[in-house]
């Protein structure tokens, strides 16, 4: 899918993102040249032509051997020689040639050539004379005949030399596309370090980040046009302060009745909401560096439409658009954190990168009604997965001492509409909801609804847009919701970003504001920037039996470099 759905780009974002599909074009050949447009002598013969009659008692031509040097035989004695002679003097089987006709034209392939053999045209109706070569058709030249005018007593045999037998085509290894398969790798690694200030705190710490990406991918296109193959897709995160997005903020044990909790046979346990990933109890999950392979899928790519299964991002992740940024740091949407005080999300992934099935059709109405349309769906047996950035376990395997939603059957659909003007502005606008069922029957939870919308303008150099989401988190008392905006300005290698994002989330009592400014330099496959992120948030705070809210801040002053491959 072109348009890009996701943080990493249909690879769509990384990759992947991307790659198209190929059509080969196919025509039936004739088994050798077509006949010559000039007169001929009875002698001169191909093998695609059938030959004429041949008179009473005289042998086939076709039957004759090829001799280095003409026959030397008695006049009256050879019989060749003698047919050969009659057909000279009467004329009998002059060829005269038909109109001239050029190559390609439906008309020649209606017609029939000297002696009756049919033109083998394509399914189009024209001919393509010779065989296929390098993914064209060319035409082979018939070999040059050599004839010597006949002497007295002597018959001259034409040095003929037999064009090369074309090579069989559409072997049905070609026909489902195995005669060749694509194999695609590509990928990016980023690091960055920075200088953190975090507020109530004397020494300023500096942080070190990575995040890489490695997509591998191999395929095969049909004869007719389809592509499929299988697609893998390994991540990598250093980040000490968390396990991806979510984590434990503030304290506010479920003891306390203003804190959110539910009772597990009598004992009072929190909860941690299933899109923001927050709890406000228990041991931290944070774990520095995480690798996990996110991706691993069959797909099917048509003109209709791309299907994949297996372990993949659903459609409501796919068409989630955010608040654009140059920047391996964002205030929105972010794979690392230098502060690790992160709070704002906007992209709509209600199942991660479970198994599912997913369906995305092409780019639709756009020649009719000026906007083009896109929609998307994707079904998940269970939200169950856990990597870098998505993190969703059973609560028996989970060691945060919180109980989370356990989401089943859930139903992803997405939608997006773009359109260009003439001055080049392009507009384009997404909007997602996804449901699931909870399995968990205790007093806080519920069925996860959550939806996603979002906006984006480019015109020129610029680039703004913004995005919002709003989510239940599963939990009856609990919603958690976010938005964000940002601009870029690229006119060259050089590039400014800046962006905003706000969150609320009410089962942990959270409210946060964050800035990210920065300049970057691109070069041909590196590139190199600076900037400054803010973060500040409010998080629950208990003291004895009384909750109060506490002010957390951080600003990091960073560097990062990255490379692509």
């Amino acid at each position: 899918m072109a348009t890009h759905f996701r943080g990493k780009s249909l690879i769509v974002p990384l990759v992947i993102s991307g790659l198209g599909v190929m059509t080969v074009a196919s025509a039936q050949t004739a088994s050798s040249p077509f006949a010559k447009k000039t007169k001929k002598q009875a002698w001169e013969t191909e093998e695609s032509v059938t030959p004429a009659p041949a008179v009473p008692n005289t042998p086939s031509y076709t039957d004759v051997e090829i001799f280095d040097a003409p026959l030397t035989v008695s006049p009256g004695t050879n019989p060749l020689q003698e047919s050969a002679q009659r057909q000279i003097e009467s004329s009998t089987y002059n060829y005269q040639p038909k109109t001239e006709r050029t190559y390609g034209s439906k008309t020649y392939g209606s017609e029939e050539l000297v002696g009756g053999a049919p033109v083998t045209t394509s399914e189009s109706g024209d001919y393509y004379p010779g065989r296929e070569k390098g993914g064209q058709y060319e035409y082979q030249a018939p070999a040059a005949q050599a004839y010597t005018p006949p002497a007295t007593g002597q018959a001259a045999v034409p040095a003929y030399s037999a064009p090369k037998a074309a090579k069989p085509r559409n072997k049905w290894l070609d026909k489902i596309g195995l005669g060749g398969i694509k194999l695609a790798a590509h990928g990016f690694m980023k690091i960055g370090g920075a200088f953190v200030d975090r507020a109530g705190e004397d020494e300023k710490d500096f942080d070190f980040v990575a995040h890489g990406r490695l997509e591998l991918e191999a395929s095969a296109i049909t004869d007719g046009g389809m592509e499929y193959g299988v697609n893998l897709e390994l991540r990598e995160d250093y980040d000490r302060y968390r396990r991806g997005f979510g984590g434990r903020v503030g304290d506010c044990p479920p003891v306390l009745a203003e804190c959110n909790g539910t009772s597990v046979m009598g004992v009072p346990t929190g909860l941690r909401g299933h899109t923001s990933q927050f709890y406000s109890t228990g041991p931290s999950n944070a774990t520095e560096t995480q690798v996990a392979l996110e991706s691993a899928h069959l797909f099917l790519r048509t003109a209709y439409g791309d299907i994949t299964a297996g372990r993949d991002d659903g459609a409501a992740y796919l068409f989630s658009l955010g608040a654009p940024s140059l920047m391996i740091v964002n205030a929105s949407n972010s794979a690392v954190d230098y502060t690790g005080l992160d709070s704002v999300k906007t992209v709509n992934d209600a199942s991660g990168f479970s198994e599912k099935i997913t369906y995305t059709t092409p780019r639709l109405l756009g020649d009719k009604i000026g906007v083009g349309v896109q929609l998307g769906a994707s079904y998940a047996f269970n939200a169950r997965a856990c990597g870098v950035d998505y993190c969703v376990r059973k609560n028996s395997k989970d060691e945060s001492g919180t109980l989370a939603p356990d989401l089943v059957d859930v139903m992803e659909v997405g939608l997006s509409l773009d359109r260009k003007f003439d001055n080049g502005l392009k507009v384009e606008a997404t909007a997602t909801y996804a449901t699931a069922k909870n399995e968990i029957e205790l007093a806080g939870f519920d069925d996860l609804q959550a939806w996603n919308t979002g906006l984006e303008v480019t015109l020129g150099d610029w680039t703004a847009g913004g995005s919002y989401l709003q989510s239940n988190n599963a939990l009856s008392d609990g919603d958690y919701i976010a938005y964000d905006a940002g601009i870029t300005w690229k006119p060259s290698a050089y590039g400014f970003t800046a962006s905003y994002g706000h969150a609320e989330d009410k089962n942990v009592d959270l409210k946060s504001d964050q800035f990210v400014f920065g300049v970057m330099r691109e070069f041909e496959r590196f590139s190199l920037g600076t900037g400054v992120q803010y973060i500040e948030r409010t998080t629950p705070l208990a003291t004895g039996n009384v909750i109060s809210s506490q002010k957390e801040k951080a600003t990091a002053v960073f560097i990062e470099g990255g490379f692509k491959f």
